[in-house]
Formats: C-alpha cells, structure tokens, sequence
C-alpha cells in the first residue's frame, strides 16, 4: 500500500519466519486487563502476529488491526484459522491512517513503540476513535529499558517516560492505572528475562 512506510521491510522480514516472532500467546498484561471487560469492537494497533488481537476473538470481541507488515497479517490470518476466529487487518500506517471518532470500546497494543513526534501527533488521534467509556490499555517499555537486555528498542527516540506519555494522552481520561513497574517477560527469545516497563489503563470519559 502507498501509505505504508519503509521501515515494514523490516518487519516483514522479522514476520516471515516458521514460527512467530513473539509466540502465539497475548501479552500478559492486555489478557489480564481485557479479561474483566464485557466483548464489544476492539482495535489493536501495531499487533505483528496478532497473537493479541486472535486470543480477544477467542473471548468474543470484534477484533481489528492494523500493522505495516503484510508478513504479519498472514500470521495473523494463520492463528485466527487455528483458533476458528476471524480478525479483520488492516496493512496501515498510524500516521496516515484515517480515525473515526466513537468506534471502538476498547484499544489495546503492547510494545507499539513510534518516534516520539509520531506518538505525540497520532497516538491522541488514534485514541479519539474510542467511544466514551472506552478503554486504552497498553504495555511499553521505560526509557531504562536501554540498559537492559531482554528486548525492545535501543533508541531513547522510542522508549516511553510515563510523565511524557500521560502529559500526551491523558486529558479526558481517567485513570485506572499508570505506572512504571519491574516484570519478568517470556513471551519468546525477543522479549525474555527481567524488563522496566510502563503499563497503563485509561477510561475515556468525553
């Protein structure tokens, strides 16, 4: 597609192996906070795989994604067929993607890191297609994730403080949790060992 940036070669390439680059499983984090919630339309930005996005189909949301790599929706595609669920994706960029204000009840991504002048403009443009009462959930890791190995990215330019992130995406939400906290990642040989993350759940309220 004509919108979609350079950088989904690389994915692509991470996407086109045997198996899946960050397992079949939903981060643990989003499967926690989703599980209490009742089904309706959820959106999952940036899920790869879509091993986020199938588990929510299997639990009785409408579940749709969009990520640059055509790999990744043929994943996605393939886990959906196994577990009998259908998810729609999307091969799209956050910014040139088109938001539809009130469509979703819930948003959920985990390490959907972005430059932070694409964060800044396009994550409060995406989060204003939720409905109000809609849920944004999220996992990224802290910006003292540079100094550790058990993955994510090694620029500074994509890594998450809460303050900075709160100060773009907080206003008329609140808060159910946001905070920064030490957890032991095993989700595949990318993400593995002790990480310093960001989690954090907002309910939107206008």
């Amino acid at each position: 597609m004509s919108n979609v940036k350079f950088g989904a070669d690389a994915w692509d390439a991470r996407f086109s192996g045997d198996g899946w680059a960050y397992g079949r499983e939903p981060n643990r984090w989003l499967e926690e906070r989703i599980s209490p919630l009742t089904s309706g339309k959820g959106l999952f930005p940036g899920d790869g795989e879509g091993r986020n996005a199938v588990w929510a189909a299997t639990k009785g949301w409408d579940a749709h994604v969009f990520d640059l790599s055509v790999e990744g929706q043929k994943k996605c595609v393939k886990l959906a067929n196994e577990n009998s669920v259908t998810v729609t994706y999307d091969v799209d960029d956050l910014e040139t993607r088109d938001f539809s204000p009130q469509e979703y009840d819930l948003i959920a991504c985990s390490w959907f890191h972005v430059p932070w002048s694409i964060f800044t403009t396009n994550y409060p443009r995406m989060l204003n297609s939720l409905k109000v009462g809609g849920h944004f959930i999220t996992e990224g890791y802290h910006t003292s994730q540079i100094e550790m190995n058990s993955g994510g990215p090694t620029s500074l330019d994509l890594l998450w403080n809460l303050d900075e992130v709160m100060e773009v995406i907080g206003d008329g939400f609140e808060i159910v949790h946001a905070a920064v906290e030490s957890t032991i990642l095993d989700e595949s040989d990318l993400h593995r060992g002790k990480a310093n993350v960001v989690r954090i759940h907002l309910v939107k309220l206008n």
